[in-house]
């Protein structure tokens, strides 16, 4: 094995990031304060990793994974994590990974990389399970197909990726998932989850050298399989584009408006994610007063997806809001406007950027208190931008961004870029004012 980095996460957790012969990495964080750790594993495989015949099988597999090995039976994965005093075990699927997690005694981390191991490389894929589980899968899918909110980003994503997979929905399609084949689940299985496809992150009052000598011994053997395939990223869009859908279960309308970001490393990152705070940023953020306490709307955000969902390509830049009965989306639309060119003409009042850093300043400090939260926030970087120190970086990056280079990013991206903007409706109100 290989010591890639060894550094100090906020000058207080040992932080040592290793990768083997085979691929495989781990993260250890120390943080002695307690005998308890977060193990989380982080495959790079995700929604983006399908081509147009596996969409969905991502998501699929985070079930599946829970269930036989070639040594384990239905259901003693979940048992024996039960037995050792494990708690919130869990998974998720995003765009470019699903990740695993779970919090453990440290002295039962033994039996937890043990079964860990197993199940990388060693699922059984009993057809019998596949069925069961495809209906729980399927049952999944038809609760998010009748959610406004899942409708509403989901056509957002469909009409800002148009060749990019970031455009398919996460959780597939219904009739691909309906039709998917014993071999299919193989061939994904057998070309997605393996060594060099994860990175394991350790977080909590465990001993390193112990937990080190069991990764290796557990892991470093493991055979490789299919590498990571390049994702050509989205073609700049030259116009922007105007969508409308119907929903029947809401009674207000919703705007989601959205424009094309670039990746980590980019310098707009740091000042895309100030400005993100600074129009939504709290109740005292010039788009919460201008659409909430005036009464336009319920709520309003502001998101920059790449570091959110910790993106391998580039995301987006998202404002949502939710309007009062009777008014229309496109009054937040022409709010958030005119916000923005009263920053572009007024200028960035110092007090209310200091506002902003200090807001997020706060959300990073609430985001470390746990040894679940470490291990995603440093395994999570580690892998999206090969930085287990980026979010501490990135604090020191915001605190040097000027007034200039925020008016540059506003003028490129915020107004002069095109944009997508999604309105859902109540059906029936579709007509326009």
């Amino acid at each position: 094995m290989e010591l890639v980095q060894e550094c100090r996460f906020l000058n207080t957790y040992p932080v040592s990031h290793y990768r083997w012969a085979n691929g495989f990495q781990a993260v250890l964080v120390e943080n002695p304060v307690s005998p308890v750790a977060a193990y989380m594993t982080f495959f790079t495989v995700g929604s983006a990793s399908e081509n147009n015949q596996e969409r969905g099988l991502a998501h699929f597999f985070e079930h599946m994974m829970f269930r036989e090995t070639e040594t384990l039976g239905d259901g003693d994965f979940d048992r024996i994590m039960a037995e050792i005093g494990g708690v919130g075990l869990n998974a998720y699927t995003s765009y470019d990974t699903t990740v695993y997690h779970v919090n453990v005694p440290v002295a039962h981390l033994e039996r937890v990389i043990s079964v860990e191991a197993e199940r990388m490389v060693k699922l059984r894929l009993s057809p019998t399970l596949i069925e069961r589980e495809r209906g729980a899968v399927l049952g999944e899918m038809k609760m998010y197909k009748d959610m406004p909110s899942e409708q509403h980003w989901t056509t957002l994503t469909a009409t800002a990726y148009k060749s990019h997979p970031y455009g398919h929905p996460i959780i597939g399609y219904l009739e691909q998932v309906q039709g998917f084949k014993d071999e299919d689940f193989a061939r994904f299985y057998r070309s997605h989850y393996a060594p060099n496809r994860a990175l394991v992150a350790v977080a909590g009052g465990f001993d390193p050298k112990r937990t080190l000598a069991l990764l290796d011994q557990e892991y470093g053997g493991l055979p490789q399989g299919s590498p990571r395939g390049a994702v050509a990223p989205e073609p700049g869009p030259t116009a922007g584009e105007r969508v409308e859908i119907l929903h029947g279960k809401i009674s207000t309308e919703n705007l989601l408006l959205a424009i094309h970001a670039p990746q980590f490393g980019n310098p707009a990152i740091p000042s895309l994610i100030l400005w993100a705070t600074l129009l939504t940023g709290g109740q005292s953020s010039p788009l919460y007063r201008r659409i909430v306490l005036d009464g336009l709307g319920t709520q309003v955000s502001a998101t920059l997806t790449v570091p959110e969902l910790m993106l391998f390509s580039p995301g987006l830049f998202v404002i949502e809001a939710s309007m009062q009965h009777g008014v229309r989306a496109e009054t937040a639309e022409q709010a958030i406007d005119q916000v923005l060119e009263e920053f572009l003409h007024g200028g960035i009042p110092e007090e209310e950027l200091q506002r902003a850093r200090n807001q997020i300043r706060l959300a990073f400090y609430g985001g470390t208190r746990t040894n679940m939260s470490l291990a995603r926030q440093i395994g999570g970087y580690t892998l999206a931008c090969d930085d287990p120190l980026y979010s501490e970086r990135l604090l020191e990056q915001l605190a040097a961004v000027t007034a200039e280079e925020l008016r540059r990013t506003l003028e490129d991206y915020l107004i002069g870029a095109p944009r997508v903007v999604v309105v859902q409706r109540p059906e029936g109100r579709s007509e326009r004012p």
